[in-house]
């Protein structure tokens, strides 16, 4: 599926298309994504990087890894981008964790951090590894609490590993359903990482 390129009249690849295709193993889709969002994810870590943390934490590095674990996570079939929606939830939340990881690196080794305000809104626990569960078990951590318990009951069989279809079974809502009710709870949790306080 592809998107009319404004002024070019050439068509984009859709993130759906090229997320596909990098599972595939095709580099020049991985490229392109990269090229798509790397400035922005860059402008996200940078923003999010208090004074103190900055010091030993270089903003390009994190963009790096927040590319090599969305792609391994691609190929590997843990990650999918939906038809007509795109990567940089995914992304975003990906970079956050990164950097509260960090963040909580240097805590443990007795570094100043106590100013770094951008950061607080982050969830307090261990450290997620960029791993298959990274993004769901962020939502389950963020949101919990706030979801509704058919959200809540969804959520955890994602993270547990069931697809969309065998969640459809178990709880008698249609996979259409299932899968609105997962972008629901991605999108909410979007918004509360990049509120501002």
């Amino acid at each position: 599926m592809t998107s009319p390129d404004s002024g070019s009249g050439r068509l984009t690849p859709t993130d759906h298309s090229l997320a596909h295709r990098v599972k595939d193993g095709d580099q020049e889709a991985a490229h392109v994504l990269y090229q798509r969002y790397a400035c922005r994810v860059f402008g996200l870590v940078n923003s999010k990087l208090g004074a103190k943390l900055r010091i030993t934490t270089d903003a390009e590095d994190v963009v790096q890894s927040v590319f090599r674990s969305i792609f391994r996570g691609v190929q590997a079939g843990n990650y999918a981008v939906e038809p007509g929606s795109t990567l940089w939830s995914l992304l975003a939340v990906i970079s956050l964790t990164k950097l509260r990881r960090r963040a909580h690196h240097q805590t443990a080794q007795c570094r100043d951090v106590d100013r770094l305000v951008s950061l607080q809104t982050l969830s307090e626990g261990e450290a997620i590894d960029a791993s298959r569960d990274e993004f769901l078990a962020m939502c389950v951590r963020e949101t919990m609490q706030k979801l509704r318990p058919v959200d809540r009951q969804i959520l955890l069989l994602r993270i547990e590993g069931f697809t969309v279809a065998e969640i459809s079974e178990k709880t008698a809502y249609s996979c259409r359903t299932i899968e609105r009710r997962l972008r629901t709870s991605r999108k909410y949790l979007t918004c509360l990482l990049l509120e501002d306080e």
